[in-house]
């Protein structure tokens, strides 16, 4: 009797410790967020004299210069709430290395480095903002949480959200020195390119009266809700606000280098009185959204802006105008995913002479 009581004693204590484990397995969050108080470090980039670290310089606007004041407009918003220290990397227009900043980060215990950048293609026909975040595990991860939230903020001001994004260098490491650096010292890191400096589209919004400032509002606020953040000061209080983790790579997450698999076109139907052709395109990309298009009616010669593609559908139909005068067009259309990889249509004949 004393053996069997022993028994199941044993038991019931084996069946407990095991409960215990796994609960506290499955309890376990996600991801676990720093406990507050935080410490958060923002990054302005570039930063430098004569021609060296300037970063884009286009339309009057110089990289080093903006990132530096939204950084101290972001700071400054940061700041209203509560159990919140920010810092920045740099405070004047200084050249400092990638790797000394991320050590500053680390010296300083950051639980998160905005690294705060604006953009510029090579064939400066490219759009809207983005996020790098690093392709590593946790660091991932959280990168792409906040990269959701903030991409959701900027959202509202107008601008067109390219996704959050990674990048492999040729060593097998993050390409970006200050997501590599601080990911080496165990800090979170992701690199956010709020606009375009060399397209009309984003310049236009940069130049409307306190955008930056508008831009430190929205940087702010998706950190707040990233941390559940509130302010005494303001009222705001994001400590009830939730979101969908993301999952955890288990192996490096490499970059898109080859265009959508898919993009066939036809003519649906033409208007030579109005110089009106109606296209139906179809084009699909497995491993990256498909969020550009363009167009030609000179077989290829010329093509239109880049147009916004809606990403939730693989076939759409738009309308190309011709200029007057032009006779038997040839169209043809191209594709473009979020890392910017391009795929082009086979050409269609359009018969007819358009003249209006």
């Amino acid at each position: 009797m004393n053996m069997g009581k022993r028994t199941v004693s044993v038991l019931l204590v084996l069946i407990s410790t095991l409960t215990m484990i796994f609960t506290a397995f499955t309890a376990m969050p996600v991801e676990a967020k720093a406990a507050t108080p935080i410490t958060i470090v923002i990054d302005p980039g570039h930063g430098g004299v004569g021609e060296r670290n300037l970063g884009a310089q286009y339309n009057g606007f110089s990289e080093k210069e903006l990132t530096l004041q939204l950084a101290t407009a972001l700071k400054a918003e940061l700041e209203k709430y509560d159990n919140v220290t920010v810092l920045l990397t740099r405070t004047t227009d200084t050249i400092l290395s990638l790797d000394s900043r991320a050590e500053y980060a680390k010296n300083v215990g950051a639980d998160f480095v905005y690294s705060i950048h604006f953009n510029a293609s090579a064939e400066h026909e490219f759009y809207g903002s983005e996020v790098w975040t690093s392709t590593f595990g946790n660091y991932y991860q959280r990168g792409k949480d906040f990269g959701e939230i903030v991409s959701a903020e900027w959202n509202k001001l107008g601008l067109y959200q390219k996704g959050v994004k990674t990048r492999i260098g040729n060593k097998g490491q993050d390409y970006y020195g200050i997501i590599r650096g601080c990911v080496s010292r165990g800090v979170p890191c992701v690199i956010l390119e709020h606009a375009y400096l060399d397209h009309d589209y984003d310049v236009a919004l940069l130049r409307t009266s306190g955008f930056i400032n508008k831009l430190a509002v929205c940087d702010a606020t998706a950190i707040a809700k990233y941390y559940n953040l509130k302010s005494t000061a303001t009222g705001a209080d994001y400590t009830g606000f939730t979101y969908e983790h993301s999952k955890k790579p288990y192996g490096r997450l490499y970059q898109d280098e080859t265009g959508p698999e898919t993009c066939n076109i036809s003519v649906l139907a033409q208007d030579e009185a109005s110089g009106n052709i109606l296209v139906e395109m179809t084009t699909h990309d497995s491993q990256s959204p498909v969020i550009y298009f363009s167009y030609s009616y000179d077989g290829g010669k010329t093509y239109s802006v880049l147009q916004m593609w809606d990403r939730t559908k693989d076939t759409q139909s738009f309308n190309i105008k011709v200029p007057s005068g032009t006779a038997n067009p040839v169209i043809v259309c191209r594709s473009y995913n979020n890392y910017e990889k391009m795929s082009e249509s086979s050409p269609v004949q359009v018969t007819g002479s358009f003249n209006y």
